[in-house]
Parts: structure tokens; C-alpha cells; sequence
């Protein structure tokens, strides 16, 4: 899954790409999966306000609304444990 969001609206997030086996309802929480190697696991993202099926169901995507208020934050610091 791909979480984007807008630089218009710093409460939502547009989640695609949701594999097709993958039941998502209202109110589950979205977090970091680690893959990649560029945000560690478990980051909290927020929470899944609604589902929206389309015709084609690789298609459907989430609106998730955002753990944090963007615009409130400042300066941000990521510590890791290496």
C-alpha cells in the first residue's frame, strides 16, 4: 500500500495500491511497514476513515486520516538505534 497525501490538506491521505486479499474497514490503524528501508516499522500513519470500491477492485483505494496535525508541527527528530 502507498499512502499520499496534499500539500493542501495536511489531515488526509490517499491509500492505493491495497492488495486485493487485503479487507480494510474504518477505523483500522495504518503504520510503517518498514520495507524499504527508509521509515522504520511500526511508525503510526493513522487511522482508515473510509474504503471506496470501484468497478475494478485493484482499483479501490482508503482515505486515512493522519496521526498528527502537519500543520502544527515545526521541527521534527527521528532517533534510531544502530
Amino acid at each position: 500500500m502507498v499512502a499520499k497525501g496534499n500539500l493542501g490538506d495536511n489531515k488526509y491521505l490517499k491509500l492505493t495500491l491495497i492488495p486485493t486479499g487485503l479487507d480494510l474497514v474504518a477505523g483500522d490503524a495504518i503504520e510503517t511497514s518498514g520495507i524499504g528501508g527508509i521509515y522504520p516499522k511500526g511508525i503510526s500513519i493513522g487511522t482508515i476513515k473510509s474504503i471506496t470500491n470501484t468497478k475494478n477492485i485493484t482499483d479501490r483505494y482508503g482515505i486515512v486520516e493522519t496521526a498528527v496535525d502537519f500543520s502544527k508541527l515545526d521541527t521534527v527528530l527521528v532517533i534510531t538505534n544502530k
